[in-house]
């Protein structure tokens, strides 16, 4: 399994850096589409979908209502409703398993199309910014980081479980040494870009806000496998599972980021 998942990641880092370095926006905007698409199908295993045509189903609406969104130019106003969203998905983590409503397959899949299209609508947004290279691998910096700092944090100093019942795996600890490689990421970065003390305070709470939702993003999967008792979203990518167990914290993070952004008026 090593050597799958060795290849795997390295075609994951060069068709990233291919999507980023390379495309045009209207490729990009495409490429992004796909992921979602095949991020969509996985939702609706995970929400209980047990026959493939639904799956594909599912998945053809969620490309439906992303061109929607980029037709009408909802692209930046949809996102207002992440807030929203994320804090339904808290409430669920953290009354799991005992909250009922989750629990139906038509409220995970209206809370998927939510989640997919907004992931989808922020990536849009970061393209069509100027500054689009700089915003994206701040963003995946961050995922990243607090992915990291909180896996190696864990394992050292981990005792307080974060979320017993959803993700036994995870501590408090591990969040925290997250937070903190994130922070010490974003030090390093208003110092290289020499922002202001205000913008450096900014940009803190931003990286600080987005640390935390992407761990928020985890423990939302986590729980639709755990309650479907599935161990991946499904085994598309040789040795990492599925799309869904890759961006996880993507579909969490990026919109709250780029929303915070909108809001500080730098896109």
């Amino acid at each position: 399994m090593l050597l799958p998942r060795i290849l795997s990641a390295i075609v994951m880092a060069v068709l990233f850096i291919y999507a980023v370095f390379v495309l045009n926006a209207a490729n990009f905007i495409l490429a992004m589409a796909g992921v979602v698409f095949l991020a969509g199908w996985e939702w609706a295993r995970l929400s209980g979908v047990k026959h493939s045509f639904g799956r594909v189903l599912f998945a053809a609406l969620i490309g439906v209502a992303c061109f929607a969104v980029l037709t009408l130019g909802m692209q930046k106003t949809i996102l207002f409703i992440s807030p929203v969203l994320w804090g339904c998905a808290l409430y669920w983590v953290v009354r799991y398993p005992a909250l009922l409503v989750w629990q139906h397959v038509f409220s995970r899949l209206v809370f998927g199309v939510f989640v997919l299209v907004t992931t989808w609508s922020a990536l849009v947004v970061l393209k069509q910014s100027e500054d689009f290279v700089v915003w994206v691998l701040l963003l995946m910096g961050l995922i990243w980081g607090a992915d990291s700092g909180a896996y190696f944090a864990g394992r050292a100093f981990g005792k307080r479980k974060l979320a017993r019942a959803v993700s036994p795996g995870k501590s408090w600890e591990g969040v925290i040494g997250g937070v903190l490689l994130t922070q010490v990421g974003i030090l390093l970065f208003a110092f290289y870009r020499d922002v202001s003390l205000m913008d450096g305070i900014l940009l803190s709470l931003i990286a600080l806000v987005t640390s935390f939702v992407s761990v928020l993003g985890d423990l939302t999967e986590s729980l639709f496998k755990r309650h479907e008792q599935l161990k991946d979203s499904s085994h598309l990518i040789p040795g990492h599972g599925g799309v869904m167990d890759r961006v996880d914290s993507l579909t969490a993070a990026a919109p709250i980021y780029v929303l915070l952004l909108i809001v500080a008026g730098w896109l």
